[in-house]
């Protein structure tokens, strides 16, 4: 590979996105690039004798580019959820325009990069590309999650030495009874109906993710980021919020680092992904490879990258499925003992190996 690699990234400009999956592929993308890799935030300074990497193609916001900046062009489509729904993901005139202008950029791109087959059929049936542009590249995990020396690390350490912002929790207090959740909390997140299975099967739940950070406390009432309650995408939030109040079954720790990440993962008794939709569904991958058993919802994508293991699988659309199925790995440790198996060797094809070797392969 002779000519330059040029990517944009956007979390230098946008804090928010590097707590998102846009931060975490851009950590991918740093790891498993050769060294001369020049990472951008500005699309001016690209060698028109390149190769121009778009790692978060972002229907909603302005186009990065409308021309052609670089000898190749690739644009990574992780999913296209806002746009097959837009009735829960309103974007308004602007957004609208945007979308409009993001379609026509698309010519300007020799290769549309996506997660999973899944993803592929809807790049295809949605923005009418043709195939030979469309190819699929499996993400893998950050290297920190599958070093051996590094898990050993990490299992010695104590929850509290990495601490690295505002807790509201003693995490001190965490015992290996709880169910994780790591995402978001958008419409497609289902967080209503897993938080409704959660009552029916009374037993508490973990949630990670920047949008459950809790800025204060008011007696029992907990307060999150009111930016982040009242985004439009994030009706169905509030709706959560009103059935978690005051319930300790919801334990909410926000933002957390890797390394306390990890170590929810190690003690977990299940990972939960319920989502209505989801474009890779990347807990399920970090839950398996530290033997975490997931609860997935019975959607297409979730479905291809467990391939049935290491997985039971729920109706997102009924609760009391959802409660049923986590009560069946929950209470059940020689169950949980074997979907952890199987969701650990599941894990290893999704390896930095492939993902690299696949990358690279399309920028020749």
């Amino acid at each position: 590979m002779s000519s330059p690699v040029y990517v944009f990234d956007s979390t230098t400009k946008d804090e928010l996105s590097r707590v998102r999956g846009v931060g975490r592929y851009l950590q991918l993308l740093k790891e498993n690039f050769p060294k001369n890799t020049i990472f951008i935030d500005k699309i001016e300074r690209i060698n028109t004798d390149s190769v121009f990497i778009n790692p978060f193609f972002n229907f909603l916001k302005p186009p990065l580019l409308m021309k052609r900046v670089a000898k190749k062009q690739i644009a990574v489509i992780h999913d296209l959820i806002p746009l097959k729904y837009p009735e829960h993901f309103p974007t308004g005139i602007r957004g609208n325009i945007n979308i409009f202008l993001n379609k026509l950029a698309l010519r300007n791109y020799d290769l549309i990069v996506t997660d999973s087959q899944t993803s592929k059929k809807e790049i295809l049936q949605l923005l009418k590309i043709e195939e030979s542009r469309v190819r699929v590249i499996y993400p893998c995990l950050p290297k920190m999650f599958t070093e051996s020396s590094q898990k050993s690390k990490i299992k010695s350490q104590n929850y509290n030495s990495k601490v690295k912002s505002k807790e509201t929790f003693d995490f001190s207090l965490l015992t290996s009874n709880f169910l994780l959740y790591v995402g978001d909390a958008t419409w497609n997140k289902n967080l209503v109906n897993l938080a409704l299975a959660i009552k029916i099967i009374n037993v508490p739940c973990v949630f990670v993710g920047k949008v459950f950070n809790v800025v204060k406390k008011a007696g029992e009432d907990i307060c999150f980021e009111p930016a982040l309650i009242n985004h439009p995408w994030q009706k169905e939030f509030k709706e959560f919020i009103e059935l978690t109040k005051n319930d300790k079954r919801f334990i909410f720790l926000g933002y957390i680092d890797d390394y306390k990440l990890i170590n929810l993962y190690e003690q977990a008794r299940v990972n939960i992904l319920v989502s209505r939709d989801e474009g890779f569904g990347f807990s399920y991958l970090e839950a398996a490879n530290f033997n975490c058993p997931s609860v997935l919802s019975n959607i297409p994508v979730l479905r291809e990258i467990s391939k049935d293991r290491g997985a039971y699988f729920a109706n997102p659309s009924d609760p009391n499925d959802i409660a049923n199925k986590i009560g069946e790995v929950y209470f059940n440790p020689d169950l949980r003992k074997k979907l952890g198996f199987e969701a650990q060797q599941q894990s290893l094809k999704f390896n930095q190996e492939k993902y690299k070797k696949d990358l690279l392969t399309h920028l020749k």
